[in-house]
């Protein structure tokens, strides 16, 4: 996609229309002419940038889980203290992934499923690469290839997020305990 700035517009107005849409009714009943008028875009825009609908929702929810996943570290922040945020961002992304469950769900069942798990997968490879290197920053001495790592931890928790869209367990608290309590020995605990 493009990073141009009258492109990344338009895209960010159909993600915003999206939203809206999706307050009256189900990602199912939207199609491209409501999305359009509700975006104010012409429909070959819409084109110039997706495919379908769906392909709106896996952008903005992928997007929106990434950035709702974010850490970014403190000055003078301690590897304990890092772990800790880390361990309270999970549960701020389950949270959110408990508001949208209804929206998430139509989206894991359709054929842009797999679109919307490729585009989370390497969002959350980034976020987990980023996460090693800070870890190592702040003393973390493990030999292993950061890459391979990050994408090993970041498989574990995007799966564990889509089957946390999928459960009725309303408890982030404990499900983030759980992920954490499944990560690989080497990332920091929490005390």
């Amino acid at each position: 996609m493009s990073d141009d700035p009258r492109a990344l517009r338009s895209r960010q107005r159909l993600q915003d229309a999206l939203r809206v849409l999706l307050t009256r009714e189900d990602l199912t009943e939207i199609g491209v002419a409501e999305l359009c008028r509700e975006a104010g875009v012409h429909r070959t825009t819409f084109y110039g940038h997706y495919t379908t609908v769906g392909d709106v929702a896996a952008d903005l929810y992928a997007s929106w889980l990434d950035e709702v996943g974010t850490v970014s570290a403190l000055p003078g922040e301690t590897l304990a203290e890092l772990a800790a945020r880390y361990a309270d961002t999970t549960v701020t992304v389950l949270r959110s992934v408990t508001a949208e469950r209804r929206t998430l769900r139509v989206l894991l069942a359709s054929e842009l499923s797999l679109s919307f798990r490729r585009r989370l997968q390497a969002l959350f490879d980034e976020r987990c690469l980023i996460a090693v290197q800070l870890f190592r920053e702040r003393g973390l001495d493990v030999d292993f290839d950061d890459e391979l790592a990050a994408a090993f931890v970041s498989g574990g928790i995007v799966g564990a997020i889509l089957h946390w869209a999928g459960e009725d367990d309303a408890d982030e608290e404990a499900y983030a305990r759980a992920i954490i309590s499944h990560m690989p020995p080497w990332w920091p605990r929490v005390a």
